[in-house]
């Protein structure tokens, strides 16, 4: 069964065809929406659905395009979803997102530091997603175990496809005692970690 609705899909087709352009038109990396791949997005829904994930952080929201899964899921569990951007055009981008696709009953679209923006979650997250800069990923580790509820995920991006600018973070995380985890080979690697 899928959990994403035709309306949903719709936006998600138009972010996909403006993503694959960005890529191959010559914009700037820092314009680029650089959203997940459809099979990330997928996981996440099922993770979510598995585990009843009722409250969820995104850090990085880009376009929104990996919100619409995150709040796919979140419908099907009676969740929300707070996601974080830096990037004033990419908040407007997301926010038109939110509201096409009918989810902005259950996404915060935050303009705000979504490192600092952990910290407001203490110990309450059932899932955070982090698909930020990845010189961020080290210093967001710590502020996303300590959202995390005991048993709560945390799913990073790009492990694979980012390997060497990852290392620290990757290292950080899978010997962090607090958590236990894996490196998934789907998408550009996802970092798949459970708060103990």
């Amino acid at each position: 069964m899928n959990l994403v609705s035709g309306r949903v899909r719709s936006v998600m087709a138009t972010l996909e065809a403006r993503d694959a352009a960005d890529r191959t038109d010559g914009t700037p990396q820092e314009l680029r929406l650089r959203a997940i791949r459809p099979e990330v997005g997928q996981m996440l829904v099922t993770l979510i659905v598995a585990m009843g994930a009722r409250t969820i952080v995104e850090v990085g929201t880009s376009s929104g395009y990996s919100t619409l899964y995150l709040a796919s899921g979140a419908r099907r569990t009676g969740g929300r979803v707070v996601t974080y951007e830096v990037d004033p055009a990419k908040v407007e981008l997301a926010g038109g997102s939110f509201a096409d696709a009918g989810v902005d009953d259950i996404v915060e679209l935050r303009h705000a530091d979504g490192v600092a923006g952990l910290a407001s979650i203490a110990g309450r997250a059932d899932l955070v997603f982090l698909d930020a800069e990845k010189g961020d990923y080290l210093g967001a580790l710590g502020p996303a175990i300590e959202a995390l509820r005991p048993g709560g995920l945390l799913v990073a991006d790009n492990l694979i496809s980012h390997e060497a600018d990852l290392a620290g973070f990757r290292e950080a995380a899978l010997s962090d005692t607090r958590l236990v985890g894996l490196v998934v080979p789907i998408g550009r690697g996802e970092l798949v970690a459970a708060r103990l």
